[in-house]
Order: C-alpha cells, then sequence, then structure tokens
C-alpha cells in the first residue's frame, strides 16, 4: 500500500524472489520477497508473516509497539514518505491547503476535513525542518504510518 500510495509500485508480475531488505529497496510487492526458510528475518516475525513451513489457512493478527517502532525508524518508509511528498499533485500544489488535500487523497483515497487541513497548515507553516527530511516528508510520513492508512474498516 505504501508502493502504491507514494507511485512507487512495481506492478511487473512474476519473476525471481527479491531480497527486501537489501539497499536500494526493492519497488515490489512483498509477495516476491525471498525467505530463507532456516533464518527468517525479525521484521517477519514481528509483523506475523505466516510460517514458510506450514499450511496457515488464518494468520494471527497482533499490533504491537516492535511495530511501530519499526516503521517509524524504517528506510524504506522514509523513501516511501520522500516519494508521496514528491508526487507533482503535492510538489506542484500552489498552496499549503491543497498540498495536504493531495497527500490526503493519495496516501487516505479521500479528501481531508476541515480541522485536518487546519492542522496540517499549521503543521507545514512551522519553521522548516532541518536536514533531507522536510516538513512534507514529515507529513507525509504520519500519514502512512497513522491508523487509517493501516487498518480497512
Amino acid at each position: 500500500a505504501m508502493l502504491a500510495s507514494s507511485g512507487q509500485l512495481d506492478h511487473a508480475m512474476g519473476g525471481k524472489a527479491v531480497d527486501i531488505f537489501k539497499a536500494p529497496l526493492p519497488k515490489r510487492r512483498s509477495v516476491y520477497a525471498f525467505i530463507d526458510r532456516q533464518n527468517v528475518p525479525g521484521t517477519f516475525r514481528a509483523f506475523d508473516v505466516a510460517s514458510s513451513d506450514q499450511h496457515t489457512p488464518q494468520r494471527y493478527q497482533t499490533t504491537v509497539p516492535q511495530q511501530a517502532l519499526f516503521l517509524m525508524n524504517s528506510p524504506f518508509v522514509t523513501e516511501q514518505a520522500k516519494a508521496l511528498a514528491a508526487r507533482p499533485e503535492a510538489s506542484g500544489a500552489k498552496t499549503t491547503d491543497e498540498k495536504v488535500k493531495a497527500l490526503y487523497r493519495a496516501a487516505l483515497g479521500r479528501n481531508p476535513t476541515t480541522e485536518e487541513v487546519a492542522l496540517g497548515r499549521e503543521f507545514l507553516g512551522a519553521a522548516p525542518a532541518a536536514g533531507a527530511f522536510g516538513k512534507m516528508e514529515q507529513y507525509a510520513q504520519v500519514l502512512l504510518l497513522s491508523n487509517e492508512f493501516a487498518f480497512a474498516d
């Protein structure tokens, strides 16, 4: 979902498995991820990935702090937030309100409420962030890590 929202998703079907933890980080869906059955990455266990050794008709679903901490510090999420903020409809918007609306439409598939636009305007209008991860990228990351993005009701 992050790859699709950021416009980075590789839509090619089939092909070889990819190591999703090696740079440059691939743009493929996780179904194409290489899994070493003898050495399953801790990330997979933290996110309840089904065992590759047995039949799993239904996965357990948990939400634990380790998942949020991983996503907040993940280079993959950072890349997707930068790509989302750089999408033409967001980066080319003339006003802050238009930028907020473009990010909401790309990430969450809806227009923001009046209150959400006001909060976005306040955040983006604050003092600029130091470093390469600017306010737009930070705001995009917040949307990508929101409960609304993660869960379908």
